[in-house]
């Protein structure tokens, strides 16, 4: 199975890379973990001056936040992860880091995780 990965860009210089693509191959049944670690490891995110870049990583559903000033991602759901919920092309699972620049990033993972995504 492959990842599919992409990420919004920082700035206008960044633009000319857009939309930032990256492939990886992944085992058949990763956990949220695995996935969220893949993205980050090839997803080359930029780091910004002042040490307060705040991402979410999603793909139909959130599942992750990584700030800068952090040593590891956080995960929106600690559940196992369905992956029939996630964003699927031609075989591919595919996931997009958001930028939410220097947001502060207990707020940007609060969000998600309070989110009701469908009705009771």
């Amino acid at each position: 199975m492959k990842a599919y990965v992409t990420r919004d860009s920082v700035s206008a210089g960044d633009d000319v890379l857009a939309p930032h693509a990256r492939e990886v191959r992944i085992h058949a049944e990763p956990t949220m973990r695995d996935l969220v670690d893949q993205a980050l490891k090839i997803s080359q995110l930029p780091r910004i001056s002042g040490g307060k870049a705040t991402w979410a990583l999603s793909s139909s559903i959130p599942l992750a936040v990584v700030a800068q000033e952090w040593d590891e991602p956080e995960l929106v759901s600690q559940f196992p992860l369905d992956l029939g919920l996630l964003d699927h092309s031609n075989g591919e699972i595919r996931m997009h880091w958001s930028y939410f620049a220097q947001l502060d990033p207990d707020t940007v993972l609060e969000v998600p995780r309070r989110l009701r995504l469908h009705a009771e």
